[in-house]
């Protein structure tokens, strides 16, 4: 298999990555900021000439693998994903589809005119979390479903770095957060019901990470702040003493430069949008949002997004006629029991043989399973843009719902 990437961020290098473990080889990078196209060049041994900062000139060159993952930002991928699909690749993108469900039905219908496959990064279809539970289900034995809640606990710090400070702080040119962030929730209800959503409801605001939330005395920047000793938020103590000091140089740490030194870091503070204050940085992302959901038979679900936890997890409770499956990827330990009859526990990490980094494991079965299909073997199509849909659908409606207050939205259709 070959692809390209357009888009050499943290997605797109993370794809790079578990592509080349697999023997895929990467033809060609397009990336606007040097330093990461230099980055691409000497880690994939890619020649000047497969090295783009120019997305018009990376098309000029028409198709150059089978694939192409577009990894830009939300407001980008319209644009750029047709671009792509008209110089001839399949895709790999990168969710939220597009910001509108207008430019998601654009990228839906270039797809099926020009015959190319659209793969969506839903990857939590593929993390054996929710791949058990969807087996379990498919048992037969817990009956049909009732109602499902599900939580996305964000962390507050992961809410401050992406979507106060960075680059999903301000809507638009981001996609909402139910969509930017939960849209991953939002499939996995859809994958689970295997029915049409018909209406939802939608309440949430932006309500903590505000002007009027700042303590008293606090500055514009952290690092000219004289009251950071007692503040969670604290760009220099988040970024450099508490992450590159103790020998983090990943994600959330590299967003800030190339290959990180305390000397970039604190560049970085002092004139990036990463070392503002959290509460003066513009942004009007929600910090809380519940969705209400009415499915076709009679299906109901719920979902929450918080800013306001300490860890990054999942937690999810499918009622079922029958039965319920319940767990968290806290501790990836689901409790399954059958009414008036047996009761079990399944760990989940014995049934994750690649480990469960990286969304729980999906990144790189995702990729493994599009390499698949590009080699011939079983691979499915999951995450196929034609399964991500609906999704979008949702979540769109839910932000026209939020934006009144809670009111009853019916669910675009698509066909």
């Amino acid at each position: 298999m070959k692809y390209a990437i357009l888009g050499f961020g943290a997605r797109g290098s993370l794809y790079a990555g578990l592509f080349q473990e697999i023997g895929a080889e990467l033809t060609a990078v397009c990336e606007i900021r040097p330093d990461r196209l230099g980055k691409a060049g000497r880690l994939y041994e890619l020649p000047k000439d497969k090295l783009f900062l120019s997305d018009e000139v990376f098309v000029s060159k028409g198709k150059l693998g089978d694939l192409c993952v577009v990894a830009t930002q939300d407001g980008q991928h319209k644009g750029h994903a047709l671009m792509a699909l008209d110089a001839g690749y399949d895709l790999l993108l990168e969710k939220p589809i597009a910001t509108t469900f207008e430019d998601c039905s654009a990228i839906f219908e270039r797809a099926k005119a020009t015959g190319r496959r659209v793969f969506i990064c839903h990857v939590l279809r593929y993390a054996p979390f929710f791949t058990l539970i969807k087996q379990e289900l498919n048992t037969g034995a817990y009956g049909k479903i009732a109602t499902v809640n599900l939580t996305e606990n964000i962390a507050y710090w992961h809410f401050a770095h992406s979507f106060t400070r960075g680059n999903w702080s301000v809507v638009p040119p981001s996609a909402p957060i139910i969509l930017a962030k939960t849209c991953h929730d939002l499939d996995i209800i859809c994958w689970l019901a295997g029915a049409e959503c018909k209406a939802v409801s939608s309440m949430g605001s932006l309500g903590f990470y505000t002007r009027e939330s700042a303590p008293l005395g606090s500055a514009d920047r952290c690092l000219d702040c004289s009251v950071k000793m007692d503040c969670p938020y604290d760009a220099e103590r988040f970024y450099i003493t508490d992450g590159f000091d103790k020998g983090r140089t990943g994600w959330p740490i590299d967003t800030l430069c190339e290959e990180p030194t305390r000397e970039k870091l604190s560049e970085a503070l002092k004139t990036g949008p990463y070392g503002r204050c959290v509460w003066k940085c513009g942004n009007n992302s929600a910090d809380r949002q519940v969705v209400n959901m009415g499915f076709a038979g009679g299906m109901t679900a719920h979902l929450t997004a918080t800013a306001f936890s300490k860890d990054c997890y999942r937690e999810i409770h499918v009622h079922c006629e029958k039965g319920e499956i319940f767990g968290s990827m806290a501790d990836d330990i689901l409790t399954c029991n059958i009414y008036g009859g047996v009761s079990k526990k399944i760990d989940v990490r014995q049934h994750a043989a690649n480990g469960l980094a990286g969304h729980g494991g999906g990144d790189a079965l995702l990729v493994k399973d599009i390499a698949a299909i590009y080699g011939g073997g079983r691979g499915a199509s999951l995450t196929s843009i034609e399964n991500s849909m609906q999704s979008h659908a949702i979540g769109f409606a839910a932000e026209a719902s939020r934006k009144t207050g809670g009111m009853l939205m019916p669910v675009p259709v698509f066909k």
